[in-house]
């Protein structure tokens, strides 16, 4: 081990800086202080696994290195940043290759002010990480959503691996100004954890800009229906389906599963599918400026599966924004502004008449398919936007959003 004074790096005054910046800032001086220390040893930052068997270091080490000084993103560096131990390992390598005892004494001193930084903001590494994942990033939330799955499916006692959510809008074939649209909704692989009765699975609900409940025709079923329900695609459920409850209420309905096994013998998969003709406006009116679609995610879920399955005259949809929302206090989508979680992802265009098969859902395509077929509609008219968002926050909505045209006629 090397000894050596603990050099001071002139860095601002800490006292009124927020919690950002004090974070980038102190990342960055270290980032700084790395450069150097690898340009002066002779060390190759473009080639971690060569400096790993040059200076004797382990190449996990030596390339957490790499992406530090590489990257521009300072919160993206911080899970890479290495202990004391590591940082004590790694100087003590670049020293016997010949850098300088103040370079030395700069990265160690960058080190220490990023530990005090941790002190006064968070207290700890993993607080630290956590917030930073909560700001946002290229990625936000990903490591908090992944871990809130967990907690949530512990503390409920349930989960799915998959939330399906489809929307198709079309023209009016008689009125081209008012939209037909359907839906596909379901849940793959739904698990209970521990004995758990009467869980909302899918609801109908639908509004106008200003929250009133329009008017509108009774949706029709994909499938013939039954007991169960009038909405349920039973020839696309499997495994241990349960009974289902329909509730009534001022919204629409809800759709509850009903006891189950718990844990694998259990598990179950349902879809309800249903069409609608002349539901909605295609362009603004003194009710509605913007069209919403959305998915509501009332369970915990590894994976949401969110198309937008539009007519290709339908250029207005094309590029919808996409907004997550958590329930805070029964708020609305348009609710609380604390209620807007941060959120990067974005839909994928797949094209015209898209192949729309995906290993998520191995019935998915046939399931459209079948949607399509019952409406009357040809999918080579039709283009696929999709969304895949990883750990959907339960419980929270997914909106897609885009403004409604002006009539031009």
């Amino acid at each position: 081990m090397i000894g050596f004074y603990s050099a001071r790096i002139a860095v601002p005054h800490t006292a009124d800086m927020t919690f950002d910046e004090h974070c980038r800032d102190s990342v960055l001086a270290l980032r700084g202080a790395l450069l150097d220390l690898y340009r002066e040893a002779g060390a190759d930052v473009d080639k971690p696994q060569d400096v790993a068997r040059r200076y004797k270091l382990n190449k996990n080490l030596t390339w957490k290195i790499a992406r530090i000084i590489q990257t521009e993103d300072a919160y993206t560096a911080v899970p890479l940043i290495p202990g004391a131990s590591g940082f004590e390992i790694l100087l003590d390598a670049m020293h016997n290759a010949g850098a300088p005892a103040n370079v030395v004494a700069r990265v160690r001193a960058a080190a220490e002010g990023f530990d005090r930084m941790i002190e006064i903001h968070t207290g700890d590494r993993a607080t630290l990480e956590l917030a930073l994942d909560s700001m946002g990033g290229e990625r936000p939330l990903e490591m908090s959503r992944k871990l809130a799955f967990r907690g949530n499916s512990g503390v409920w006692g349930i989960q799915s691996h998959v939330r399906v959510t489809t929307q198709f809008l079309a023209p009016n074939t008689d009125n081209t100004n008012i939209l037909d649209a359907a839906l596909i909704g379901g849940m793959t692989r739904v698990r209970r954890l521990r004995h758990v009765s009467r869980w909302p699975v899918f609801q109908l609900r639908q509004y106008n800009d200003d929250g009133t409940i329009p008017n509108l025709p009774e949706p029709i079923s994909i499938e013939e229906h039954d007991e169960s329900g009038p909405w349920l695609m039973k020839s696309y459920c499997s495994g241990a389906m349960p009974r289902m409850h329909i509730q009534k209420g001022e919204q629409g309905l809800t759709y509850e599963i009903g006891e189950g096994p718990v844990g694998r013998t259990g598990e179950f998969t349902c879809f309800f599918g249903y069409s609608q003709r002349q539901i909605a406006p295609r362009y603004r009116d003194e009710h509605n400026r913007v069209a919403e679609l959305f998915s509501t995610v009332s369970i915990p879920a590894e994976t949401l599966l969110f198309d937008l399955i539009v007519h290709r005259d339908l250029v207005e949809a094309m590029r919808p924004e996409i907004e997550l929302h958590g329930k805070l206090w029964g708020a609305g989508v348009d609710g609380l502004p604390a209620s807007r979680l941060p959120c990067s992802d974005q839909v994928i265009d797949l094209g015209v008449g898209a192949q729309l098969a995906t290993p998520l859902v191995p019935s998915y395509a046939e399931m459209v398919r079948k949607v399509m077929d019952n409406v009357g509609w040809n999918p080579s008219d039709f283009r696929c936007l999709r969304l895949i968002m990883l750990y959907p926050p339960m419980p929270s909505t997914v909106v897609t959003r885009y403004p409604l045209p002006e009539n031009q006629d």
